[in-house]
C-alpha cells in the first residue's frame, strides 16, 4: 500500500510541480504593462504639437483668425493612434508573459498596427521598422489562438524574444528621436519669436506679459522634455528586463532569477513612480 502511495505521489509531483504559478515572473510582467500604460502621463502628443504650430503661425501674422485652418485630424491625429497602437502590442506581450507564469490563458487584439504604421506620415518609420509590427501583429494572434500554458513559457520567450526587442526600440526611438524633436522645434521657433516682440514692445504691461510667456514656454518644455526622458528610461528598463527573462527561461524557478526580476522590479517602480 505504501509503494503504492509512494509511486502516486512520484508520477503526480511533477504535475503539481509544474503547475505552480511563477509570482516573480507574474509580478514582474504584470508591473510593466501597469508602468508602459503611463504613456498618456508624458501629457505630449503629435495633436499637441499641431496645435501649438497653429497658433505660433498667427502669432506671426500678427492676428488671431478664427477661420485659420488648423487640420490636426489627419496627419497629427493618425501619427498618435499609430504610437497607442505599438504601445498595446507591447503589453500584449507583457500580459501574455504574465498570464502565462499565472497559469492562465489570453487572448488580445492587436489588429490595425500596420496600417496605423503606414498611413502616418509624420512618424517616418522605415519599411523595416513597419515590418516588425506585421510579425508582431501575427505572433501575439498566434501565441493567443493557441491558448499557450505555463509549461510553454519558455518557447513563448524564446520565439517571441527578437520582435519584442525590435517592436520596443522602434517606440524608444518614435519617443525619444522623434516626439521628442517636435516638442524641440516648437520651443526653438517659440522663443525668438517671443524675443523679437519684447525687443519691440515699449509698453511695460505688455513686456511683462512677455517675459512671463518666455518663461511659461521654458517651463512647459523643461516639463514634457523631462517626461520624455523618464518615459524612455522606464521603456529601457523593461526591455532589458524581458531580456533578463529570455536568458533565464531555462531557470525560472531559481533563486537567481527570482533575485534578478525582483531586482528589475524594483527600478521599474522606482522610474514609474516619476510619471504620475
Amino acid at each position: 500500500m505504501y509503494r503504492k502511495i509512494h509511486f502516486a505521489i512520484l508520477v503526480a509531483f511533477p504535475f503539481f510541480f509544474g503547475c505552480v504559478p511563477l509570482t516573480e515572473v507574474h509580478n514582474y510582467a504584470a508591473s510593466s504593462v501597469e508602468a508602459l500604460n503611463k504613456y498618456n502621463s508624458i501629457d505630449y502628443t503629435y495633436k499637441d504639437y499641431c496645435h501649438q504650430d497653429c497658433e505660433l503661425q498667427q502669432l506671426r501674422i500678427g492676428e488671431i483668425r478664427p477661420n485659420f485652418v488648423c487640420n490636426c485630424q489627419e496627419a497629427a491625429a493618425s501619427a498618435d493612434d499609430a504610437m497607442q497602437k505599438i504601445r498595446l502590442t507591447i503589453t500584449a506581450y507583457l500580459e501574455a508573459v504574465a498570464q502565462l507564469s499565472n497559469n492562465s490563458e489570453f487572448s488580445y487584439d492587436v489588429s490595425g498596427l500596420t496600417g496605423a504604421l503606414q498611413k502616418s506620415p509624420l512618424l517616418r518609420l522605415t519599411d523595416e521598422q513597419v515590418s516588425i509590427s506585421t510579425k508582431a501583429g501575427n505572433f501575439i494572434a498566434t501565441a493567443a489562438t493557441s491558448f499557450y500554458r505555463k509549461k510553454k513559457l519558455k518557447q513563448y520567450l524564446t520565439e517571441a524574444d527578437s520582435i519584442f526587442q525590435q517592436l520596443t526600440e522602434t517606440f524608444i526611438y518614435l519617443i525619444d528621436n522623434r516626439l521628442r524633436a517636435q516638442l524641440k522645434f516648437e520651443y526653438d521657433a517659440r522663443l525668438p519669436n517671443i524675443k523679437q516682440m519684447l525687443d519691440n514692445a515699449t509698453d511695460r504691461g505688455l513686456k511683462q506679459i512677455l517675459v512671463k510667456q518666455y518663461l511659461d514656454e521654458k517651463a512647459y518644455f523643461d516639463k514634457h522634455n523631462g517626461l520624455i526622458d523618464n518615459y524612455v528610461a522606464l521603456l529601457k528598463s523593461v526591455q532589458k528586463g524581458y531580456r533578463d527573462l529570455y536568458i533565464h527561461r531555462y531557470n525560472l524557478k531559481d533563486v537567481n532569477t527570482k533575485e534578478v526580476l525582483q531586482k528589475h522590479l524594483q527600478d521599474l517602480q522606482y522610474l514609474a513612480s516619476s510619471l504620475r
